[in-house]
């Protein structure tokens, strides 16, 4: 395969969620006409949970899914030497559980609320009904595990191609595509996210990620306000993870 191919692969596979209409889960909220929405509801438990509060623990039987209203959920998955390994962040419309949605199996990794969150509780066997019953659910819970299986290709991807500096910029990429808001100072990331979950996200220590983060401030491609992370230019920030993976273009002859 030659170069050029591979920077075609590369722009394929690792930003493909950016490029995509569908960069964001699905949000049942969006797609459910009214009656099939008051179903949904009457069919839920309404909870709110602390930051930091557990909505599920990985290993547990799975018997409940957690559709969030508002708020903000990180799922990781915990190794054998107690490390965390963040998976993704998780907000308004999104979906907490799975695979095992309809009910059955075991949580294979663990959700805790990031910032106060108000989810809706649902049983498998709830779900399941609704799915059977109504297409619009059906559709929307094949479309959301097409999505979580594209986010976790995705990362799987950064993780096991790229150089740790790579991953941290291509996962800011893909948290200010998911979260970013346009302001005048640039791309900026909603969520608080901290440096220590950022580096789990990466797979570095937080004081790896903390120096890193700083140099791409002092080159003036993020900035930070009331600790949220800042794409000053995010096609520069998307070229400079670009030239960390291939280098720089080859010298015209």
């Amino acid at each position: 395969m030659t170069r050029n191919q591979w920077d075609k692969l590369d722009d394929i596979s690792l930003f493909s969620l950016e490029k995509s209409k569908n960069s964001r889960q699905p949000n049942l909220f969006a797609v459910l006409d009214q009656k099939t929405r008051e179903d949904f509801a009457s069919k839920c438990t309404p909870l709110m949970v602390d930051p930091g509060k557990p909505l599920l623990f990985q290993g547990d039987e799975h018997t409940r899914s957690y559709l969030i209203e508002d708020g903000l959920v990180r799922t990781f998955y915990v190794a054998q030497n107690s490390q965390e390994i963040t998976q993704g962040y998780w907000s308004e419309g999104d979906l907490i559980g799975g695979p095992d949605v309809l009910g059955g199996g075991v949580h294979v990794r663990s959700a805790t609320a990031s910032r106060r969150t108000r989810v809706l509780s649902i049983s498998g066997a709830a779900l399941k009904e609704l799915a059977d019953n109504h297409p619009q659910v059906s559709h929307w819970i094949i479309d959301v595990l097409r999505f979580k299986l594209r986010w976790l290709s995705i990362l799987f991807q950064i993780h096991g191609t790229n150089c740790m500096e790579d991953r941290l910029v291509r996962i800011l990429l893909l948290l200010a595509d998911n979260y970013g808001e346009p302001t005048n100072a640039g791309l900026v990331i909603k969520y608080k996210i901290s440096q220590a979950d950022l580096g789990t996200l990466v797979g570095a220590s937080r004081q790896w990620t903390n120096k890193k983060l700083q140099l791409l401030r002092e080159t003036g491609l993020l900035a930070f306000e009331n600790r949220q992370i800042i794409l000053r230019d995010p096609a520069a920030l998307r070229s400079h993870a670009h030239l960390l993976t291939n280098g720089p273009p080859p010298a015209p002859e």
